[in-house]
């Protein structure tokens, strides 16, 4: 193929009109550059997405590092030739808009990058929000004491009853599971120990604390395993099933407490 020059273009036309070309090329592409890093980050806000999402495992978001280590999917081609920017002829389209078909592509794809980031500087905050509030569900979801404690017979639910340490009715606290003394008593969800001591009333206990207000309580252990300050995660040991305190035999009495008071461990606990 072969290009001509039109007459009305000088050699100093021509040098100059490539100097400004240039010139508008490497604007063009330092922005073209800017919307790769975010078109990177934004594949980085997906991967943070679907790993949220996702059941819980061992594959956590993505750092930018090794999103840029990916390869970037190839776009797929239907062998059809690409269409030519402009059909006018060269002078044609010069004397309507005023620009050589090179600037005014130019001209074209830095309105585009400018608009896309405009666009992706009023949307951002919005996705970190979204990915921060994700996290912080996330972080919730793992905070809810979701495992039993122990396994055994079901012996006393939350509320009302009648005192088994004699006569009246009384409000119970929590759950009481009921099993051989020696039993183990398993963390149900990560925490820290915040108490971990001999009660007159609960006998030894352990109380965690899972974080967003959430407690939980673990009471008449024939022995404990972990001690005040200690951070824990799920299925660790944290003492024995005993009937220390005030108990009419071998049990656990397990507590949930958001803000300070009990709540139903039913409502948190698998079925």
């Amino acid at each position: 193929m072969s290009w001509s020059v039109p007459r009305s273009l000088t050699y100093d036309d021509l040098v100059d009109e490539n100097l400004e070309l240039k010139a508008r090329l490497r604007q063009l592409d330092g922005d073209l550059s800017e919307v790769e890093r975010i078109l990177l980050r934004l594949r980085l806000y997906d991967a943070q997405l679907q790993s949220l999402s996702a059941p819980q495992g061992d594959h956590g978001p993505l750092t930018e590092e090794q999103m840029a280590n990916q390869s970037l999917p190839r776009p797929q081609s239907d062998g059809a030739p690409m269409e030519p920017i402009f059909d006018e002829d060269w002078d044609a389209v010069r004397g309507e808009t005023g620009l050589r078909p090179a600037e005014a592509w130019a001209d074209a794809v830095q309105s585009r990058a400018a608009s896309f980031l405009s666009l992706f500087e009023q949307t951002e905050p919005n996705l970190s929000r979204l990915v921060a509030d994700l996290e912080e569900l996330r972080a919730l979801e793992a905070a809810l004491p979701a495992e039993w404690p122990a396994t055994g017979t079901l012996t006393s639910g939350f509320g009302w009853r009648r005192n088994p340490m004699g006569g009246g009715w009384k409000f119970h606290s929590g759950l009481d599971i009921s099993n051989r003394r020696g039993t183990p008593i398993y963390a149900p969800a990560p925490g820290k120990v915040i108490r971990a001591y001999y009660n007159s009333g609960y006998g030894r206990m352990v109380e965690l604390d899972h974080g967003f207000g959430i407690t939980t309580v673990y009471a008449h252990c024939n022995f404990l395993r972990v001690k005040e300050g200690q951070l824990v995660q799920a299925g660790d040991l944290l003492g024995a099933i005993g009937t220390t305190g005030r108990s009419t035999g071998p049990h656990l009495h397990f507590e949930v407490r958001l803000d300070g008071h009990a709540v139903d461990p039913l409502d948190y606990l698998s079925r």
